[in-house]
């Protein structure tokens, strides 16, 4: 029971919630383009999707395991701390990261086979899954050597609802990249975010994010910038011709949550932790509401 209530702390489940509904986004943004909604596609898509985002978190932690050591672990951030209290568990830890990233892998070449899909969707799935599996883990290690912040913009504003998007209509199409460039930018503010804490043991272990090179405030600059932006262009996507299809009005409205979520955190006491903490959860929570709000203006218009 105590091993099985540590694996369930290394797999950080409060995380998933905010991939599902990136890939439930893409899923109905198709389903306004020739998609015919499929009860079993969409399980069985999300299914092998989730597989390779939940092998993200047995694998961050195995790799940033020493980087933990100095971390204060919180909701959102400084990893679950298991393997740095249980180090008896890294094994264990690895094999589960490997084993539900080859699940994932083997899942969509099953699922590419079963549903006719493009053999593109191997391709693209087993990107994802290598991107998020290369975030930490070397050679690449990407989010150490400056690349973590544009491998989350990749994976919220491209991988993550493209694979709903795919998985929906069987191919990427042009109605899908208008929505590549705000959900980047509300990958930026998640990521930024996630880093606010970390700042201490990331420079420690030599970790090259954002929040280490310019610091805390400028950090928040650039989540304010991405946050504007973000605004900006779900007006411009609301004023083009995609608004004729589907009524994309409320979105606006709600990206002013991550955006005053923003502006709050940019205003705050950048030195006291535990107000920065605070933050951080609202942060998380405007993401979480943002999409939440965006899938049912969608839902409430198939």
């Amino acid at each position: 029971m105590n091993r099985t209530r540590l694996i369930l702390r290394l797999a950080r489940l409060h995380f998933l919630v905010l991939g599902f509904l990136l890939y439930l986004l893409g899923y109905l943004i198709a389903s306004f383009y020739g998609a015919r909604p499929d009860i079993v596609r969409f399980l069985f898509g999300y299914l092998v999707f989730s597989l390779a985002h939940l092998s993200v978190s047995f694998s961050n932690d195995y790799f940033d395991r020493f980087a933990d050591r100095n971390s204060e672990k919180t909701f959102f951030s400084g990893g679950s701390k298991v393997l740095v209290e249980y180090p008896e568990l890294e094994r264990l830890s690895l094999k589960i990261a490997v084993s539900l990233l080859v699940a994932s892998i083997f899942g969509i070449g099953f699922l590419t086979f079963a549903f006719d899909y493009s053999p593109l969707l191997v391709v693209f799935g087993s990107i994802g899954g290598l991107i998020g599996w290369f975030y930490t883990a070397p050679p690449l290690k990407l989010a150490y050597r400056g690349f973590g912040e544009l491998v989350t913009m990749l994976a919220v504003g491209f991988l993550m609802p493209g694979m709903g998007y795919f998985i929906a209509l069987g191919f990427l199409s042009l109605p899908f990249l208008p929505w590549v460039f705000p959900l980047s930018c509300y990958g930026i503010f998640f990521i930024i975010t996630v880093e606010l804490l970390d700042l201490e043991s990331d420079k420690t272990a030599n970790k090259v994010t954002f929040v280490v090179r310019w610091g805390i405030g400028k950090s928040k600059t650039i989540s304010l910038v991405a946050t504007l932006l973000g605004t900006i262009s779900l007006l411009a996507i609301n004023l083009s011709a995609l608004s004729k299809t589907i009524y994309l009005t409320p979105t606006v409205f709600f990206s002013l949550v991550p955006l005053t979520a923003a502006a709050l955190s940019f205003a705050g006491d950048k030195q006291n932790r535990r107000k920065l903490a605070r933050q951080v959860t609202v942060n998380m929570l405007s993401m979480v509401v943002f999409i939440m709000g965006i899938n049912g203006i969608l839902l409430s218009q198939l």
